[in-house]
């Protein structure tokens, strides 16, 4: 899950239209993020897009610098003319439909997919008990009352896969662990077994705990690399190199949430012996493990994944925390439906403590009725919480926004209104 910055070129925008033309500093829903966003005005003339310069988190600054400066000729040449929007800490109050007040009004809790709230300014993510971040230097500054996750995203293999039909799977490479977050350097992994080793080692290193790390490393026959030795803008890595974050997580964070949608064909058991060491490994070091994964209905997950009836009952008890994933795109096109069948699967081996369960429940692509839907099951079946999953939907402004509609429905019990 990767986050970029975009700065888009429109031509021919009519003024009736649009007022001008924007730099997005745009969340993709993967990662997170809430920054300064430059605006443009000015008279544009043709009809189509002329530029897009993606900017990534971890460019080094001359190439950053280049980049901007060739943007603003291409601006000059265009007859733009740059204006900067305020800061977050500048907006107005009241420009979002919540606020840090909204917090306490939360019966159960609520994970923001986001760096947390810094101790002043504008924040688009409210309300929340919880945050969980790629950016690992931002776990440390939260407000108190939120408590902080790394979010580990872990390593799949690059081997061959073929799907249904003969039809060869193509996958993403790995992101990589980083103190800014948003690396765009990629990992690949020659096998399964190197890419858990991996993913462990990174871990370890989070955790402080470096000779682990190398162990890991040694007996996989794996590289480890610091994330300041390999600049973002290197050209891909030999396969099996692994990236490690320049430093451990900070001592207030809770934990970590891995992010485990490996998809590269290992079996049940191998899924279940690694997410078991994963949790042991985490909780060894005093720190909390929740586990996401892609929905247990997914056609490709019991094939490709290996968390089936089978196992989940087990993986879900070593874990604090363990995702159900619900989303408007769901195999039984009902999500109401998608909730039994994953309920059921994790069941299958036997009664589960409902607090050991969230729901990652998708902004962009579900209703107000599907808002409405899992507040009553959260609450009926004594589940933990929620986390919310933008999936490209953008949180903040108006109470009348759709996205904040079913955030107040989910962890409010209410109807979101200006006047609120």
């Amino acid at each position: 899950m990767q986050h970029a910055f975009a700065l888009y070129v429109l031509k021919n925008a009519k003024a009736a239209a649009s007022p001008g033309t924007q730099w997005l500093c745009r969340d993709q829903g993967q990662v997170e993020g809430s920054f300064v966003l430059p605006f443009f005005r000015g008279n544009v003339a043709a009809a189509d897009m002329v530029m897009a310069v993606r900017l990534g988190m971890g460019m080094s600054l001359m190439a950053m610098r280049r980049t901007f400066l060739t943007g603003m000729a291409a601006f000059a040449m265009a007859g733009l003319t740059p204006r900067v929007m305020p800061a977050e800490g500048d907006i107005a109050p009241g420009a979002d439909c919540f606020a840090a007040t909204d917090n306490a009004k939360l019966k159960f809790e609520v994970y923001q997919q986001a760096p947390p709230p810094r101790s002043r300014g504008r924040y688009a993510h409210y309300p929340l008990s919880a945050a969980a971040s790629a950016q690992l230097g931002r776990l440390a500054a939260a407000p108190d009352g939120i408590r902080t996750w790394y979010y580990h995203w872990a390593n799949r293999a690059a081997t061959p896969l073929v799907g249904a039909g003969g039809q060869q799977i193509i996958r993403k490479l790995n992101l990589e662990p980083s103190w800014t977050g948003n690396r765009r350097h990629r990992s690949a992994f020659g096998s399964i077994d190197r890419a858990n080793a991996c993913t462990m080692a990174q871990a370890s290193s989070l955790l402080g705990q470096n000779a682990r790390a190398r162990a890991y490393a040694r007996e996989a026959g794996i590289t480890l690399i610091n994330e300041k030795a390999l600049p973002d803008a290197a050209p891909p890595s030999p396969v099996d190199t692994c990236v490690l974050a320049s430093r451990a997580l900070p001592s207030r964070a809770s934990g970590i949430m891995l992010d485990y949608e490996v998809q590269d064909g290992r079996t049940p058991l191998q899924t279940e012996r690694f997410l078991t060491a994963y949790a042991r490994l985490v909780h060894g070091a005093g720190k909390q493990a929740i586990l996401l994964v892609n929905p247990l209905d997914s056609p490709g997950q019991k094939r490709f994944t290996g968390v089936t009836s089978a196992n989940a009952h087990r993986i879900v008890s070593v874990f604090d925390r363990t995702m159900l994933v619900l989303w408007g795109r769901n195999a039984q096109n009902s999500l109401p439906a998608s909730y039994a069948a994953q309920m059921a699967i994790v069941k299958a081996g036997g009664p589960v403590d409902g607090k050991r369960l969230l729901i990652d429940f998708e902004l962009a692509g579900t209703t107000l009725d599907d808002a409405r839907f899992v507040r009553q099951a959260i609450i009926r079946d004594g589940l933990a919480g929620v986390m919310f999953w933008r999936n490209y939907a953008t949180q903040g402004g108006p109470c009348s926004a759709p996205v904040n509609q079913r955030i107040a429905a989910i962890a409010l019990g209410e109807t979101a209104h200006d006047g609120r």
